[in-house]
């Protein structure tokens, strides 16, 4: 059974609502089973700084698995 509050998407998704809220985990899937869980250290939900760091560790994933397909 699907989790009804899972969302799959991406940032262009929300161009009409940059607020997030509600936030309460993260978890990145990678091929092979591996995932990496995150929650918010501060409360229940990811405030607004910690899903903006959180936009620069993606990215910084992102980086890494590009550099790694291409050698």
């Amino acid at each position: 059974m699907e989790n009804e509050r899972e969302w799959t998407g991406n940032a262009i998704d929300l161009r009409g609502n940059l607020e997030a809220s509600g936030v309460r985990e993260i978890v990145i899937e990678f091929e092979g089973g591996d995932y990496d869980s995150f929650t918010s250290k501060l409360n229940d939900d990811f405030g607004a700084y910690e899903l903006h760091q959180m936009a620069g560790y993606i990215d910084a994933i992102i980086g890494s698995i590009s550099k790694g397909q291409r050698s």
